[in-house]
This record gives C-alpha cells, sequence and structure tokens, in this order.
C-alpha cells in the first residue's frame, strides 16, 4: 500500500476517535483536518512532458517568514543530492576536465543556483521585513547571497575537503572564498535538478535555516518593534496560501462543519445517543451518532444527529445534517464572524497602545 494512502488511513483513525478534539484542542484539530484533505487530494497529472529534472513544486505561497522562536542556532542537515553526477559535478573545477561545452561542472550549476537562491532570499525577507524600503531588503539579501557568507557555509559543511580543483590549481585564499561560494550556489542548484517533485522545497527550507541564522539579531529586532506598515502584497500572498491548502478532493462533512464553526473556545463533539438499534432492512447495529457545540453561550447543544450501520458514518451523517440546517448554520457562522472580528479589534487596540508607548 502506497505511504499517502497508510498515513491519510491512520489519520482517518485518530481523527474519528471519540474525544480528539478534546486531546490536541482546536488549533491542532484544524491543522490535522488540512492535513487529511491534502493526503486525499488526487495526484494531478502534467499538462505537458516536461524534462526529468524541470523543478515543479515551489510557489510564491509556500515559502513563509522568519519566526524568532522557531531559528535554531545549530547547522541545519545537508540535503542530499539525489544524483550522483550532479553532486561530483558541484564540486569539480572546469581544469579537471577536458573543457569540453559538454563538461558538467560547478561553475555551470552555480549559474542556476544562484538564480534560485536570489528568488528564495526575496520571498522570505520580503515577507518577514514588509516595511522595509526595497533598498533595505535587497542590502538584507545581499548580506545571504554573498560569497563570504556563502563560503562560510560551504566550509561549515567541508566542501573545501570535497572540492576537486586539478592538478597543481592552488589558488590563493581571496579566490578560494569565491569558489566556496560558487561550489555552495552549485550545491543549491543540485539538489533542485536531482529530485524534480521535492527537491526545490527542500533547498528553500534548508537556505530559509541558514539565513535565519545569518539574520537572527535583525529578526528579532522586527519581531520585537512590530510592523509600523504592512504591504498589502504580502498580504495576498498569505490568501494565496490558504487558498492552496483547499484542494479539488470530496469534503468530508466532519471536516467541513470544523472549518466552518471552528474557533478559540468553541468545540465541537460527537457522541453515541444511547445503545444501538436494529437496522431493519438487514439487522445489522444500527448507531445513532449526535453532533453536540459547546460554545458562544451554548454547552452541549446537539446541532445535528446521523444513523447508520457504523459509528463513522452515523458521525458523517449528523455533521451532514448540521450542515444542511442552513438558518441554524447562519447563526452560529455570524458569531464566529463577530468573535473574529472582536479578536482583530483587540490586537490593533494592543498594538496601538504599543505604538503609543515608543512615542
Amino acid at each position: 500500500m502506497p505511504a499517502r494512502n497508510t498515513h491519510s488511513i491512520a489519520l482517518d483513525a485518530a481523527l474519528d476517535e471519540d474525544g480528539t478534539l478534546g486531546l490536541i484542542g482546536d488549533e491542532a484539530l484544524n491543522r490535522c483536518l488540512d492535513l487529511r484533505t491534502i493526503l486525499r487530494a488526487p495526484k494531478s497529472l502534467p499538462k505537458q512532458q516536461d524534462g526529468p529534472n524541470i523543478p515543479k513544486t515551489l510557489t510564491p505561497a509556500s515559502i513563509t517568514p522568519w519566526i524568532h522562536s522557531e531559528l535554531s542556532s545549530d547547522l541545519p542537515p545537508l540535503p542530499a543530492v539525489l544524483d550522483k553526477t550532479l553532486e561530483e559535478a558541484a564540486f569539480t573545477h572546469t581544469n579537471t576536465g577536458a573543457g569540453k561545452i559538454t563538461d558538467i561542472t560547478y561553475e555551470r550549476l552555480e549559474w542556476v543556483g544562484d538564480s534560485y537562491m536570489e528568488l528564495v532570499a526575496a520571498l522570505i525577507i520580503g515577507q518577514t521585513f514588509p516595511h522595509h524600503t526595497p533598498g533595505k531588503l535587497s542590502q538584507l539579501r545581499e548580506r545571504c547571497v554573498k560569497n563570504l557568507t556563502l563560503s562560510e557555509y560551504a566550509t561549515a559543511y567541508g566542501f573545501d575537503k570535497r572540492a576537486k580543483l586539478g592538478p597543481n590549481f592552488r589558488p590563493p585564499a581571496k579566490d578560494m572564498i569565491k569558489i566556496m561560494g560558487d561550489m555552495f550556489e552549485a550545491y543549491v542548484a543540485a539538489i533542485v535538478l536531482s529530485d524534480p517533485e521535492n527537491g526545490l522545497p527542500r533547498a528553500a527550507e534548508w537556505l530559509k535555516s541558514l539565513w535565519g541564522r545569518t539574520l537572527a539579531k535583525e529578526i528579532l529586532e522586527e519581531e520585537t518593534k512590530g510592523i509600523e506598515v504592512q504591504n498589502p502584497m504580502w498580504k495576498l500572498v498569505g490568501e494565496a496560501r490558504d487558498m492552496l491548502a483547499q484542494q479539488k478532493a470530496p469534503v468530508h462533512a466532519k471536516d467541513q462543519l470544523q472549518k466552518a464553526l471552528g474557533a478559540r473556545g468553541v468545540k465541537l463533539e460527537y457522541k453515541d445517543m444511547g445503545p444501538p438499534g436494529k437496522d431493519r432492512t438487514n439487522n445489522l447495529p444500527l448507531f445513532t451518532v449526535g453532533v453536540y457545540l459547546t460554545g458562544w453561550k451554548e454547552r452541549d447543544k446537539l446541532i445535528g444527529r446521523g444513523s447508520a450501520n457504523g459509528k463513522k458514518e452515523a458521525g458523517m451523517k449528523a455533521a451532514e445534517q448540521a450542515l444542511k440546517n442552513k438558518k441554524m448554520m447562519a447563526i452560529y457562522m455570524e458569531r464566529k464572524k463577530m468573535q473574529e472580528e472582536q479578536n482583530r479589534l483587540d490586537k490593533e487596540a494592543v498594538e496601538q497602545a504599543k505604538a503609543l508607548s515608543r512615542t
């Protein structure tokens, strides 16, 4: 059985277990529901036959900003290059070959890696520092991608010991800084090109961890002083990120109900409504499950019920019944909207108070 299906089945079993919400909380449950939707989504077929190693899976919405509490001072693990030829080429100087245009060396790879790094750095830095001017953003990006920084990364991973520079080629220390920087860029390209499906996201996550160490001070300062001016461009990217999570897959009624009504302090529980009866059509046990809402001044409010030969299906039918009650759903969704609006106003008030305290 494919790993994707195995994970989906295991997640189904956990989410359908009574009491799961009480154990993990609303936020974690919503994340699990998102994951289940993604796992259930059918794999899309390519519209055209691309080259075998043309990266296909990175979007601006998949790149997220730094959060200081998530930074680590440890050197992140070196991502693997899945093709040995590309891995070797990332450390090979042109002096070691015959000088043919078909030779694969780090100088050819670093041109590709440099382009990807500039893009990834721009997306992460732009979102983390949304009120900075383009000039200031460019300065931060330059700190991340300049040869001296990349050379330090390369040396930390032992690239200098893996370099193949050719016979009798002993460049001075100044030139070695550029060579190591170029080899680092070449290694990034090798990660991306050797893994068409996941290479680019893997490289981006690795670079994000490395650069987070380099800009840790600036990231902390940004979080401490707060965002003074919100650039709407990055807000739109965030909205696109939310839309990407909604895959084109059959919508689970429980998931849909949780998404519609789930909020802080609001709980949905699925409970048996008495002992099972007998289904007259097939003589099998007939389970009846109710879905109960606690929150918004309600406590264990029955909002839907369903009956079926299994508890899982009965719970699904209970959620479906709740969703079909448009009048009731409109009332609770309006309460959720009012709660979210109040939360937004409270947050703005706190930010304004902080701003006044700094003046």
